[in-house]
C-alpha cells in the first residue's frame, strides 16, 4: 500500500469536510485542488488522509502497517518531524514542503506533487 497525508490546511477555508478517526473526508465539492489531486492519487492506488498533525498520522500508520511508500506535505517543522517517524519505522518516504505555511490558506506546488505519484 501506498499512502499521502496532505495537511488539512491545504483545503479551502469554505470546506465542509468531517474530520473522522481517519482525516477529514472530503465532499468533493471541487472548491480546492486536494480533491483532484485525491481522485487522480486513488486512481494510482494511493491511500490519501488529509491530516490536522502528526499525531493522527501515527494513528492511522498503526492501522495500515508496513505501506510501501508515504509521501507526506506539510510544513517545515512537521515534514521534518513526519519523515523522522518513518526513518524509524524504516518506510520508505518522499517529503514535500509547503510554499506558504501558516496553519491556513497553505500553498503547495501540486505540479511537483503531481510528479511524485
Amino acid at each position: 500500500m501506498k499512502i499521502i497525508f496532505l495537511p488539512h490546511c491545504l483545503r479551502n477555508t469554505d470546506c465542509k469536510a468531517k474530520l473522522t478517526d481517519h482525516g477529514y473526508q472530503l465532499l468533493n465539492c471541487g472548491k480546492c485542488e486536494i480533491c483532484r489531486f485525491k481522485k487522480k492519487a486513488e486512481e494510482k492506488g494511493y491511500k490519501v488522509f488529509i491530516v490536522p498533525g502528526a499525531s493522527m498520522i501515527k494513528k492511522i500508520l498503526k492501522e495500515y502497517k508496513n505501506p510501501e511508500l508515504v509521501i507526506g506535505v506539510a510544513c517545515d517543522t512537521e515534514l521534518k518531524e513526519g519523515l523522522a517517524l518513518m526513518k524509524k519505522q524504516k518506510i520508505n518516504t518522499k517529503g514535500l514542503k509547503l510554499l506558504k505555511d501558516g496553519c491556513v490558506n497553505t500553498e503547495v506546488d501540486f505540479e511537483k506533487l503531481y510528479k511524485m505519484l
